[in-house]
């Protein structure tokens, strides 16, 4: 099978890496997402090469084309080729001698069907040639195009070999699945489900963002769920509702963190819980906390509005009214009016500083802080109408009295 060579197979930079390294004949194909994405017409995002040579000899060959190289991963045969800015992970052909659920002890191979047999899924087990030749020894071409997410041989062979396996095939169903999840690979994950404790919270939380991106996640959650497998890292109760209104109504770019918070809306402790199992980046889960602990009450004028932006932030208000009318205390017209409101009226400052309270002869320190607070306290009360100076009027007879 050949597929018409594509603009990023026959770029300079491409063509200088693949030229290296296919000096000696068919020593060099792309592999992996690359190729997927090629076969399904997707945009790609990295490009990776697989390789007959060592990573000794392939970074000697790079090397004397001019080409940086730099050692990303030896000791599992992995090196990245630099050119023009442009990045290639290039991986030495490998088995896989011994693995432990998270990690494996690798061996180099020059065959390129042991290296395809040791990949997690039929459409990332492919090869592409640089002259557009597809090598597909498990049948991934038939399965990439028919959205069917299949392992490579034994279902329980892969997820022992890394039980990440278990979440990315939830994943790649949500992204690239079309009909009902493959009974034989969810039986599997099903199977396997108690091994997830043994994953890293990092890998976790990376893998399940990317799942909850996808453009329609929720039919894959719920038969996580089933298989009892979402509630090993993220504790109930779980709202598929509330996610497809949410997914309904966002903005064009999915935000996983919003999903989350609409998914499963939890109790505090509950969203504390699954920040730390997923081991949350402190941007993602002070984020991840102030969706699931923040309800927008009802707003009942424009002050209210206008106090909730102000308490919020235009951001947090908006992504709050989109929760509110995920969960129903919204209706659209309500919803889409909060949100136009929010972007007419950006949260102004307080029009005064603690440089004005030290000017006046209060003393630096903790006393400032409290007297900006009640002035701010004045200030929102009066619908940010007051400016400097009557901020400044009020400061002196409120520090008049103290």
């Amino acid at each position: 099978m050949r597929i018409s060579p594509l603009p990023w197979m026959t770029s300079p930079e491409t063509r200088a890496v693949m030229d290296a390294l296919n000096q000696d004949g068919d020593m060099a194909r792309f592999v992996g997402g690359c190729v997927r994405s090629a076969v399904l017409h997707l945009p790609i995002a990295d490009i990776d090469i697989a390789t007959r040579h060592t990573p000794e000899k392939t970074t000697e060959l790079l090397k004397d084309a001019g080409i940086r190289v730099v050692p990303t991963g030896l000791q599992h045969g992995t090196v990245t080729a630099v050119i023009n800015h442009e990045h290639f992970e290039i991986t030495t052909l490998r088995l896989d001698v011994e693995t432990d659920g998270r990690r494996a002890i690798v061996a180099f191979t020059e065959d390129w069907k042991e290296d395809a047999a040791r990949r997690d899924f039929t459409m990332n087990a492919m090869f592409l040639r640089p002259d557009g030749t597809l090598e597909d020894p498990f049948g991934g071409h038939g399965d990439a195009l028919s959205g069917r997410v299949r392992f490579v041989g034994d279902p329980a062979t892969r997820i022992q070999e890394d039980v990440l396996r278990i979440l990315r095939f939830f994943r790649f169903h949500a992204h690239f699945g079309k009909d009902g999840i493959d009974p034989v690979g969810l039986k599997a994950c099903a199977d396997h489900a108690g091994l997830i404790e043994t994953l890293s919270g990092e890998r976790i939380g990376a893998e399940f963002l990317k799942l909850l991106a996808a453009p329609g996640p929720g039919a894959v959650l719920e038969a996580m769920e089933s298989a009892g497998i979402l509630q090993s890292y993220l504790p109930g109760p779980y709202d598929p509702a509330a996610l497809t209104r949410l997914i309904a109504f966002e903005p064009e770019v999915a935000d996983p963190i919003l999903r989350l918070a609409a998914f499963a809306p939890e109790r505090p402790e509950q969203t504390f819980r699954a920040s730390a199992r997923m081991r949350f980046s402190n941007a993602e889960a002070a984020r991840f906390t102030s969706l699931s602990q923040t309800n927008l009450a009802e707003i009942p004028d424009d002050p209210a509005i206008r106090r909730q932006i102000y308490i919020n932030g235009n951001f947090l208000f908006e992504d709050l009214v989109r929760l509110g009318y995920a969960s129903g205390g919204f209706d659209r017209e309500q919803a889409e009016n909060l949100i136009a409101r929010s972007k007419d009226w950006p949260k102004p400052d307080l029009p005064l500083r603690g440089a004005d309270l030290v000017k006046m002869g209060i003393a630096a320190g903790p006393g400032v802080g409290n007297l900006l607070r009640k002035i701010e306290s004045w200030w929102i009360e009066r619908d940010f109408g007051p400016g400097h100076e009557e901020c400044l009027a009020e400061t002196h007879r409120i520090a008049g009295k103290e």
